[in-house]
């Protein structure tokens, strides 16, 4: 099982397991393009969860939900060109559900991560984002 290392620019260093087996594809592609960052930004629509664009970085759907997303997982809601819907990365921290701009308002997520540790230092990472604005996020292989 590989673990990702995710480290908040304003402070904080967590730990998520990839979902190898239930997100092999896409859990193949974050680990051959790591490590690598993007300014993440606090979700207007989707709850309590950080929201990035990558411009580099795309996968398949597979694993994909919408709602029933724990906090602490990690999440990619694949490009969708014909309702304008673009890549996004999701980290969340409490209630989120993916929403869209399709008719009804629901957008599928890989879900390939998770961050079972200290979640309560993630909500703060996640609140200080909210109330200060982006940060940078980079992500790279934990030592194992």
């Amino acid at each position: 099982m590989s673990t990702m290392k995710i480290e908040f620019s304003g402070g904080g260093i967590f730990y998520a397991r990839l979902l190898e087996s239930e997100a092999p594809k896409t859990c193949a592609t974050i680990l051959s393009r790591l490590p690598f960052e993007y300014q993440f930004y606090h979700s207007i629509v989707s709850g309590q969860a950080l929201v990035a664009l990558p411009p580099d970085l795309t996968v398949e759907r597979e694993n994909q939900r919408v709602a029933g997303i724990p906090a602490g997982t990690l999440s990619f809601l694949v490009k969708d060109e014909p309702v304008l819907v673009p890549d996004e990365i999701y980290i969340s921290y409490g209630i989120f559900i993916s929403r869209g701009l399709t008719v009804d308002m629901k957008q599928p997520v890989n879900v390939f991560a998770q961050i079972d540790d200290d979640l309560e230092s993630l909500t703060t990472c996640c609140r200080r984002v909210l109330m200060e604005g982006a940060e940078v996020i980079a992500f790279s292989l934990a030592d194992n």
